[in-house]
């Protein structure tokens, strides 16, 4: 090796020292620089996953305590505490659960009272159905929505009970009559899957 082959080694050796060292420089300057906003972001990530984490265990205890709950309920409809627990840890489960009691005993003036205690919409129509059944009342007093979507649930008890009978295709006819749009399209799709 020549001398002037060590030297451009050497030049070479001291340009990345020197680009390495500016680098650095930079890096401190951009650090002191932007040092409280960093603190600050990193202060934020971290309480941000604390956030998440303790919004994550609260819901899964809520979860955890409404099926209790819900399984109380099941056992003894009368639990008051059950019923509390159940109303402020899932209103919707609640309204599910006085709905279907509701059903069961099949009285009319219950039925009534019960209508204004729901807020879910396709409950309140199913309700408005299983009271239009009971009471042998025509359907004329609902809206037109209403009325579809009665029409429809009635289709999909008949396609369910064809389906009972073991009269696949006649379900299937029923069935088609259920548009796509509709807030029962789900449901009688997957009747429609049992249908070979």
């Amino acid at each position: 090796m020549g001398l002037k082959e060590n030297i451009d080694a050497v030049k070479k050796e001291i340009s990345t020292e020197e680009q390495f060292l500016g680098s650095i420089i930079k890096a401190e300057g951009f650090l002191k620089k932007y040092k409280n906003l960093l603190i600050a972001l990193a202060v934020l990530i971290i309480v941000a996953a604390l956030a998440n984490i303790f919004y994550k265990s609260s819901q899964e205890k809520s979860f955890i305590a409404s099926n209790e709950a819900y399984i109380k309920l099941q056992a003894n409809p009368d639990n008051k505490d059950a019923q509390e627990i159940l109303k402020s840890k899932n209103p919707k489960l609640y309204e599910l659960f006085l709905f279907s009691l509701e059903i069961k005993n099949q009285d009319v003036s219950k039925l009534e009272s019960l209508k204004s205690k729901l807020t879910d919409p396709v409950l309140k129509d199913l309700l408005a159905y299983q009271e239009a059944s009971l009471s042998s009342k025509d359907l004329n007093s609902y809206s037109v929505k209403q009325k579809s979507l009665l029409r429809e649930f009635a289709k999909i008890q008949e396609a369910y009970i064809l389906l009972k009978d073991g009269k696949t295709k006649d379900a299937a006819v029923v069935l088609s009559f259920i548009s796509a749009d509709s807030p029962l399209a789900k449901m009688a799709q997957s009747l429609k899957h049992y249908i070979k």
